[in-house]
C-alpha cells in the first residue's frame, strides 16, 4: 500500500474513525511494510493516545454519554501490541522503536489505568465494551516482557498500578467468566493470555529479586489465600475445557509454582488441595492422545506438575501432601510417563529429575507413617493388577526409581497389619529432673504441642519454667496454626515404633556384636529414615556423640545426656536409639532408651518374666523442628526467602495464655 493511502487512513483516524485503527494495523502487519510506513502508522496511533484525547474522554464520561466509549483508544492500545513486536525484534530498528514507545509511555499508562477503573471495573458499562477494554489492556501488557523491552521493562512494570492491574484482571477472569480468554465469542480474540504474562513477569522478578508482593497482593485485599484460590480456579477451569489448551495449563502451573515462594500464598495453596489437583494433571496427561505437535506440550504439563509437587511437597510438613498425591493416583500415573519422556528436548534430565526423585525417594520414605503407607499399598495393588512395571525399560531411570519404591513399600507393607497387642510402646516424663517411664497411656500429654508427656502437673510446670519447653511448645503451636506442621495421629506414632523395632531386629546381629564383642554399653544406634535406602549406624556414645539438632530445641543435648545416664546406671544392657524421621521443613527425631534383650532373636514378650520393670531406665521422646526451615524453592531464591521469613516470624505466634493443659 502506498504512503498516500496510509496518510488517508491516518486522516480518518484523526477524525475519530475506529475502523481506521484496524486498517492501519493490517497495513503495518503486511510483509512489505517499511519502517518509514510503520513509523507513520505508530505515530498516528500514539497520537490518539495522548493526554488531550484522555481529557476529552474523561469529559464525556462525566456527562455519562453512553455512545462515547473510547473504543478507538482501546483498539489503538491493542494495535500497538500487534505491530510493535515485529520492529522491536529487528536489531536495526529496536532502539528507535523502543525510544518512541518510551516517550509515549506516560499517556499510554494513564489510558490503561483509565480504561481499567472507569470501564472494566464498572458493572453499569456495556459488557461488550468492558470485555474489549480488558482484552486490549492485557494484549498491550503482554508486549511488556523483559526480553522485548530490555531496560524499559522495569520502568513500565513498576509504573503505579500496572502490576496490580494485571493481577486484578487475572482475578476478574475467575470472578466473572465472561472475561475469560477461553470464551469463543464474536469479540476480537486475545493476543496474549494473562497467566503467560504473569508467569513471564514473575520469572523476571525472580532473577532481579524484586518481587513486588505489595502490588501483587493488593487486588486480593492482601490475602494470600485469595491469590491461591484464584490460581487454582484458573488451573481447574483450563483443565475442564473440552479442547484442552496445554499451553495454558503449563503457564498456570508455573505461575503457581513461582507465586508459592511466598508462604502467605504457598500454605493456602496446599490447604486448598493444590497437591491433589496437580497430581490429577499427571493422571490426566498420561492418557492424552494429542496430535504430534502437541506431544511436547503434554510432556511439559507432566514435567511441570512433577516440579510443583517436588518443590512444595516438603515445603511444610510433608506427610499431608504425600498422602494427598498418592490418594490422587499419582503412582500408577508415574509409571505411565515413560512414553512422554522422549518428547522434551534432548530428554533433558532436569525436566524429569522431579519425577524420578518423587517415585524413588521422596514418596517412599514417608511409608514410615501408617497414614501414608495405606494409600501406597492400595496403589501398589492397582499397579500390580495392571502389570505396569512390565512396561518399563529395565535399564531406564524410571524403572530404577520404581525398584527403589517397590522395595521399601513392600517391606513396610508387611508391617502394616501386625497385631498391636504384643507391642510395647513407651511414654516418658519430659521433666529433665524426672526419670519415670511407663507403657503408653500412663502419662498425660501436653495439650499445647501434643508432643510431650508428663507424669504430673508439677513435672510439667518445672519443664515449662526450667526445661525449655515453653518456647518449643509455643513455636510448635504457631507453626501448626499456620499450616507448617501437621498433627501426627496416634497410629502413626505407634507405627514408627513398629518400624524402628523391626529394623533393630533386622540388624540385631550387628548391634549385639558391638555390645558383646566390643563390650559396649550402651550401644548407640542411629537410624536415618530421611533418605532411601535408610541408613544405620552402630557405635558407642564416644564414636557417635550427641547429634547436632536444630536450635529450636536447646534441651536436646540435655535429653541425650539424660538418656546416657539412664542407660549407664541400669543393671541390664541398654540401646540408645536416635531415629531421624522425614517431615519436610518440620523433620522429626525419635529418641529412645530400650533394653537390649528386646531385639535378641530369642526374646518373646509373652514369656518375659518381668516386663513391667523393663520400663525402668527407659526413655521415649519424639519432637519436631519448631524453627523456620528452607524448602527447595527457598534455597533457589535464598535472599527473598529469608526476607519473607523475617517478615513472617512475627506472625508465627500464639497468644500466651500460660501453661497448657494436660490431656
Amino acid at each position: 500500500m502506498s504512503t498516500a493511502e496510509i496518510k488517508e487512513a491516518i486522516e480518518e483516524l484523526t477524525n475519530g474513525s475506529t475502523d481506521a485503527v484496524t486498517t492501519l494495523t493490517l497495513i503495518a502487519l503486511k510483509t512489505g511494510c517499511t519502517f518509514t510506513q510503520f513509523h507513520l502508522i505508530s505515530s498516528a496511533i500514539y497520537g490518539v493516545l495522548d493526554a488531550t484525547h484522555l481529557q476529552h474522554a474523561k469529559k464525556n464520561n462525566i456527562h455519562k454519554d453512553p455512545t462515547a466509549y473510547p473504543l478507538q483508544q482501546a483498539m489503538g492500545i491493542r494495535s500497538l501490541a500487534s505491530i510493535l513486536p515485529e520492529w522491536i525484534t529487528r536489531k536495526a530498528y529496536t532502539t528507535r522503536t523502543l525510544s518512541a514507545l518510551s516517550s509515549r509511555w506516560s499517556p499510554i499508562h494513564d489510558w490503561i489505568m483509565y480504561l481499567k477503573t472507569e470501564y472494566v471495573d464498572q458493572e453499569s458499562i456495556n459488557i461488550g465494551f468492558r470485555i474489549v477494554a480488558k482484552r486490549c489492556i492485557v494484549d498491550f501488557l503482554g508486549l511488556c516482557r523483559a526480553d522485548s523491552l530490555g531496560e524499559m521493562f522495569n520502568a513500565v512494570v513498576t509504573s503505579p498500578g500496572i502490576i496490580t492491574t494485571l493481577f486484578a484482571l487475572w482475578r476478574l477472569e475467575c470472578h466473572d467468566r465472561r472475561f475469560s480468554s477461553c470464551l469463543d465469542d464474536e469479540l476480537p480474540p486475545p493476543i496474549f493470555n494473562i497467566p503467560a504474562i504473569l508467569d513471564s513477569w514473575m520469572c523476571t522478578f525472580a532473577h532481579q529479586e524484586k518481587w513486588h508482593w505489595q502490588e501483587i497482593l493488593r487486588p486480593f485485599n492482601d490475602e494470600g489465600a485469595t491469590v491461591a484460590t484464584t490460581a487454582l480456579d484458573h488451573l481447574q477451569h483450563d483443565i475442564a475445557q473440552t479442547s484442552i489448551n496445554y499451553d495454558r495449563i503449563i503457564w498456570d502451573i508455573h505461575l503457581m509454582t513461582t507465586l508459592s515462594i511466598n508462604d502467605a500464598i504457598r500454605v493456602p495453596l496446599l490447604n486448598q488441595r493444590s497437591m491433589t489437583i496437580v497430581a490429577g494433571i499427571v493422571t490426566l496427561m498420561v492418557d492424552q492422545h494429542p496430535i504430534n505437535k502437541h506431544r511436547t506440550l503434554v510432556a511439559k504439563c507432566i514435567s511441570y506438575a512433577c516440579w510443583y509437587i517436588r518443590a512444595y511437597m516438603e515445603a511444610t510438613d510433608g506427610l499431608p501432601w504425600v498422602t494427598q498425591v498418592v490418594e490422587a493416583g499419582v503412582l500408577p500415573a508415574m509409571l505411565l510417563t515413560e512414553p512422554w519422556i522422549k518428547h522434551l528436548k534432548d530428554k533433558n534430565e532436569e525436566d524429569w529429575e522431579p519425577l524420578f526423585l518423587l517415585l524413588g525417594q521422596m514418596i517412599p520414605k514417608y511409608s514410615i507413617f501408617r497414614s501414608a503407607l495405606r494409600p501406597m499399598i492400595k496403589s501398589l495393588r492397582a499397579i500390580d493388577a495392571a502389570g505396569l512395571p512390565a512396561r518399563l525399560k529395565p535399564d531406564g531411570p524410571l524403572f530404577e526409581a520404581w525398584t527403589m519404591f517397590e522395595k521399601v513399600v513392600r517391606n513396610r507393607a508387611g508391617l502394616f497389619d501386625w497385631d498391636e497387642g504384643n507391642e510395647t510402646h513407651i511414654e516418658s516424663c519430659q521433666n529433665p529432673q524426672c526419670t519415670k517411664s511407663g507403657p503408653a497411656g500412663s502419662f498425660k500429654r501436653c495439650a499445647g504441642c501434643l508432643h510431650v508427656h508428663y507424669c504430673s502437673r508439677e513435672c510439667q510446670t518445672y519443664d515449662w519454667k526450667n526445661g525449655g519447653h515453653q518456647k518449643y511448645c509455643r513455636d510448635i503451636q504457631a507453626r501448626r496454626a499456620n499450616g507448617l506442621v501437621a498433627r501426627l495421629p496416634t497410629r502413626d506414632l505407634r507405627f514408627i515404633d513398629r518400624v524402628i523395632a523391626h529394623d533393630l531386629g533386622f540388624f540385631r546381629d550387628r548391634i549385639n556384636q558391638v555390645a558383646t564383642t566390643d563390650n559396649v554399653n550402651p550401644v548407640v544406634v542411629e537410624l536415618d529414615y530421611t533418605d532411601i535406602p535408610m541408613r544405620i549406624g552402630v557405635g558407642s556414645i564416644y564414636s557417635m556423640p550427641a547429634p547436632e539438632t536444630c536450635q529450636c530445641d536447646a534441651s536436646m543435648c540435655q535429653k541425650w545426656d539424660h538418656m546416657i545416664e539412664l542407660a549407664q546406671k541400669s543393671s541390664k544392657s541398654r540401646i540408645l536409639v536416635r531415629a531421624f524421621i522425614p517431615g519436610g521443613t518440620s523433620p522429626k527425631v525419635k529418641l529412645q532408651v530400650l533394653p537390649l534383650k528386646r531385639i535378641l532373636p530369642d526374646y518373646d514378650p509373652a514369656t518375659d518374666e518381668d516386663p513391667i520393670s523393663e520400663f525402668d531406665d527407659t526413655f521415649d521422646h519424639l519432637y519436631s523442628c519448631a524453627g523456620l526451615s528452607f524448602g527447595i524453592i527457598d534455597d533457589t531464591f535464598p535472599d527473598e526467602a529469608m526476607r519473607l521469613l523475617k517478615e513472617q516470624t512475627g506472625a508465627l505466634t500464639v497468644t500466651d495464655t500460660g501453661l497448657d493443659a494436660l490431656d
